[in-house]
């Protein structure tokens, strides 16, 4: 009998948790355990709005004699939170469920540094909000604060090869994105409905840019209305071989229409024949930096040796 009832819990630490089902709570925050030290943040006995104001997670908690790392947040955790201030995350959270923030309004995710939030998986619609239309206002724009500062600016970190999908998934106060060259792959969703974002740039090394990556639009059937918002200004893309794009709403129309593409002069054709980067409207080669402009005799160094050389030039006519 002891041996059955030991099996069947063991079982159940590997069985998903049910929606609106918590093992316990502390400091007001609801747990479900996942494994044997592990527990994931889940709604509480109100399945509707079972969290409000700030809500701080710690990484660890301890329950009946047990530590726990907190690594999770559930399907439906903060599901119709109207009311909810900052939610802070421990840089132990490794995953957030589909729906997470379901229907929830939230001021900011509080992280350590925008390297803890680049590692963390997302399912399905990034957790906040979906990409259906509501009728009445945008639920799922949310803050990120990384370092103790706002992120409006975002530079991927180093240790980040691949950008997730749905990572900044409707994102507010994002402006300007910067992916280096170490990135590859830009997963579906990345930016949806970052509605501020207006200046972005690819590195030379992403190859593959996923469904929706870069579509600003806020709802999803914004493209089908033709809606002329949320435009990307200036796009520049790095990469002398096009990287391969999802399908057409990678971007919205109005960055095709009215935002700017530039590409490497030697590349230019390739964009303008690419069966998606060709929706741009406008395609121009990557302006040369300032520091180049001006060496003449391309030896990467301003100085009178350019001046001379110039003069040559002008009176010679044969360099």
């Amino acid at each position: 009998m002891k041996m059955k009832t030991l099996l069947l819990g063991i079982m159940m630490l590997g069985m998903p948790l049910a929606a609106g089902a918590y093992d316990f709570e502390s400091d007001g925050v609801y747990y479900g355990i996942t494994g044997p030290s592990q527990v994931a943040v889940v709604t509480g006995d109100n399945y509707e709005g079972a969290y409000d104001g700030d809500v701080y997670i710690p990484d660890s908690v301890s329950h009946d004699g047990m530590n726990y790392t907190v690594t999770e947040i559930y399907y439906d955790a903060f599901f119709k939170c109207t009311r909810l201030g900052d939610v802070f995350l421990p840089s132990t959270i490794t995953s957030l469920h589909w729906d997470a923030f379901l229907d929830a309004f939230v001021d900011d995710i509080v992280v350590r540094d925008l390297e803890t939030w680049c590692n963390i998986s997302f399912e399905e619609d990034g957790c906040f909000g979906r990409m259906d239309p509501y009728p009445d206002v945008e639920v799922g724009i949310h803050g990120l604060v990384a370092g103790g500062q706002q992120v409006t600016d975002v530079v991927i970190p180093e240790s980040i090869t691949r950008i997730h999908d749905f990572t900044f998934y409707k994102t507010g106060a994002i402006r300007s994105v910067e992916i280096p060259g170490h990135v590859t792959r830009v997963g579906m969703g990345a930016f949806f409905g970052c509605t501020d974002l207006k200046s972005l740039k690819i590195g030379a090394g992403v190859d593959t840019i996923d469904h929706y990556a870069f579509n600003t639009d806020y709802y999803l059937f914004d493209w089908e209305f033709n809606v002329d918002r949320n435009v990307i200004d200036e796009v520049v893309c790095q990469a002398t071989v096009p990287p391969v794009m999802g399908g057409k709403y990678c971007f919205n129309q109005a960055t095709y229409k009215r935002g700017t593409l530039y590409v490497p002069a030697q590349s230019l054709r390739a964009y303008c024949m690419d069966e998606n980067w060709s929706r741009f409207e406008n395609i121009l080669p990557i302006p040369e930096p300032a520091s180049r402009q001006g060496d003449v005799n391309g030896d990467g160094v301003l100085n009178v040796t350019d001046v001379t050389t110039l003069i040559d030039l002008l009176l010679n006519g044969d360099h």
